[in-house]
């Protein structure tokens, strides 16, 4: 029987399953139910949860190498982190990324990704804003472990740095959906419509991020 790693208790009233990231069931119960009615509704749900889970484990299993720092992505594109002797600074060549052989390469490569970001992530949110008539506060770049993306109330735009490590397309969908946010704060259907007058095949692109949420867990 699959039982929970977590449940959380609230003044909610009616049960919640979700699986984390990680492959995680997490339970979200209202405060007083019985433990033995969360049981049994897990225990209804089994199937569903058994089939979440191992498209988790095989989604890690399968991409255990970007995850173990073996290699890394970049617009979408697999290299091998290669160290090298008297580099100075990191350089992207046709198959790997090679870097100044020290102790703290995660760190010199986080840096790089970082700088990637700033770069290619700004010009290319000025592009769309242009072609979608968009004035947006300001624009930064975070280190979000959950999201990819933000936009505030006062249209200042967030952007996750491992934006950078996925496909260009995909990169696209979520610049779009943040500057979309500016002219509709919701995810009603008038918003979709914006996203999807730029991007028809909008829908394509939220199925590759769903791919692709791995890599939130890296560099943390």
């Amino acid at each position: 029987m699959v039982t929970p790693d977590l449940i959380v208790r609230t003044h909610r009233r009616s049960l919640c399953l979700t699986i984390t990231k990680d492959g995680n069931l997490v339970v979200h119960a209202p405060t007083r139910m019985n433990m033995n009615d969360i049981l049994k509704y897990i225990s209804e749900k089994e199937k569903w949860i058994v089939s979440k889970q191992q498209e988790i484990e095989r989604k890690l299993s399968i991409n255990k190498v970007i995850l173990d720092y073996n290699q890394i992505l970049f617009l979408g594109t697999k290299y091998n982190i290669q160290r090298v002797n008297g580099l100075k600074k990191i350089e992207l060549s046709q198959n790997a990324l090679m870097v100044p052989d020290s102790d703290n390469v995660l760190f010199k490569i986080k840096k790089w990704y970082i700088a990637q970001a700033t770069k290619i992530l700004k010009e290319r949110l000025e592009y769309f804003a242009n072609i979608m008539q968009i004035d947006y506060a300001s624009v930064s770049i975070c280190n979000s472990k959950t999201r990819w993306g933000s936009c505030d109330n006062y249209h200042n735009i967030k952007l996750n740095f491992r934006l950078v490590m996925l496909p260009h397309r995909a990169i696209d969908f979520v610049l779009i959906h943040e500057l979309a946010h500016i002219l509709e704060f919701n995810h009603s259907k008038d918003f979709y419509k914006i996203i999807q007058t730029i991007m028809p095949t909008y829908k394509v692109q939220q199925k590759v991020l769903k791919d692709y949420d791995y890599v939130l867990k890296l560099f943390r």
